[in-house]
């Protein structure tokens, strides 16, 4: 009987023990998988858009990035009230603004309006402070986003981008691509780092770093507007960084090693009490 008690219970602490890494793992890989999804609902989403509300959109955006003061950031990942209302975008708070796509780490994220502990949980936000990310001379928009969360990789691999590398902006319609050309490590303080230049055109993915908590410092990715014309676009194939292509590989072959042993294990237990019956 108590041989019978010990079976029992050791069942029961394989199948919760294997219960968090797959609620872990198979997250990563839904997320995966939907986030490219996401990415075609949103692209054909904008199509739909009328000119009357591109044109007030565009209006409403100008207005923004002639008014951006940098001495307003805020650093969003030591300020878990970080809460900005963008005039423009206040009937729909939570709603994507654009896409960004980094083929370099296979990312596929969409860009919400303030760097908020409710939308970096979903995906990357627009810092206020800096221009918002539509291109233009003189501009810098900051995008942050979590070096690693428990359903999501979001900005995990940029430590892995080198110069050269493409990143990509989406949104009504247009692409806007960004070239890579330098990565630098700041203090959360540190802002005047972000701050826009003259004739350039930047856009700067910030993250925590290191990767590992605790992270007191910011790591930035900066990249510059690269304008290409179309035809160049469609000719230009960009890879994959083998080692988040083996990373990737690796998880998927994880989650699915963890599903077996799982219902290998509650199949066992479920034949061990019907035997005890």
């Amino acid at each position: 009987m108590k041989s019978k008690k010990v079976r029992m219970i050791g069942y029961l602490a394989m199948i919760i023990g294997i219960s968090l890494p797959i609620y872990t793992f198979t997250n990563l890989v839904v997320n995966d998988y939907r986030q490219k999804s996401m990415y075609e609902e949103f692209k054909s989403l904008q199509e739909k858009m009328s000119e009357e509300e591109k044109s007030q959109l565009e209006n409403s955006i100008k207005k923004y990035n002639n008014n951006v003061k940098s001495s307003n950031i805020v650093d969003p990942f030591s300020n878990e009230e970080y809460n900005t209302v963008y005039e423009f975008k206040k009937d729909d708070p939570d709603g994507i603004f654009a896409y960004i796509r980094i083929p370099a780490i296979n990312l596929y994220k969409p860009i919400r309006l303030d760097a908020s502990y409710k939308h970096l949980d979903k995906g990357v936000a627009h810092i206020d402070g800096t221009a918002l990310p539509t291109g233009g001379m003189g501009n810098r928009s900051v995008i942050a986003g979590h070096r690693g969360w428990y359903k999501d990789v979001m900005f995990l691999n940029i430590s892995k981008l080198k110069k050269g590398d493409k990143v990509y902006i989406e949104r009504a319609g247009k692409t806007l691509t960004y070239v890579v050309s330098n990565t630098e490590i700041i203090k959360p303080y540190e802002w005047e780092k972000l701050e826009a230049e003259k004739d350039r055109d930047i856009l700067t993915l910030l993250t925590c770093d290191p990767a590992i908590p605790p992270s007191p410092y910011r790591m930035l990715v900066n990249c510059e507007r690269l304008v290409e014309s179309t035809q160049e676009q469609v000719k230009e194939k960009d890879e994959v960084n083998k080692d988040v292509k083996n990373v990737s590989i690796l998880v998927y072959s994880i989650t699915g090693g963890l599903w077996i042993v799982f219902i290998f294990t509650v199949y066992k237990f479920i034949k061990f009490l019907i035997k005890r019956k």
